[in-house]
């Protein structure tokens, strides 16, 4: 991966859900306001890593500590809802989904996605700019390659001739699995 690609916001992000951080996410998404020992006993991560993936969850704002407590943001409640949405729509048995069809679903969803974020950004914000918005969502394609090849090379995907193949490795793993 390029030092531009691992300096990528969303490339850190990613990175960052595979690396045990989803247990925090979902732990404090459970508990709603919780305390750092309470955290870290139903995480059963040990410290150092505990304290990482806290430490780089604050860092992206997914979660916030008032008064001693560990709470989500909003920025954080929205990833985890978009995880439970994502883990509920891909345990569906796609196998029985024609191809075509497949990919049309998965369009719709990462659309509603971005436009459910357009609008949270316009809210917050109050405007946006859609060139700019554009280029920057093209540049983002470019992340989204990289983290399928580096996919590929650990051996979960294959990618041939404009499809991408999970492998034995990834179908048997669950959903949560691919960001462990």
């Amino acid at each position: 991966m390029s030092e531009e690609g691992t300096q990528n916001v969303i490339y850190k992000i990613f990175k960052l859900l595979r690396q045990n951080a989803l247990k925090i996410l979902m732990t404090i998404r459970e508990e709603e306001k919780i305390r750092w020992k309470e955290l870290q006993e139903l995480t059963g991560l040990s410290t150092a890593t505990f304290n990482r993936a806290l430490a780089a969850l604050q860092e992206v704002n997914f979660i916030k500590k008032e008064d001693n407590f560990y709470m989500l943001t909003w920025t954080g409640k929205l990833v985890t809802d978009g995880l439970i949405l994502f883990g509920w729509r891909m345990a569906e048995e796609m196998d029985e989904v024609e191809d075509a069809v497949a990919e049309e679903l998965l369009a719709k969803d990462i659309v509603m996605v971005m436009i459910f974020l357009l609008f949270v950004s316009l809210k917050k914000r109050g405007r946006l700019n859609m060139k700019s918005f554009e280029k920057e969502l093209r540049n983002e394609m470019d992340v989204m390659d990289e983290i399928f090849r580096a996919y590929e090379a650990e051996g979960y995907i294959e990618i041939r001739d404009g499809w991408i193949y999970a492998t034995e490795k990834m179908s048997n793993m669950d959903v949560s699995a691919l960001f462990s």
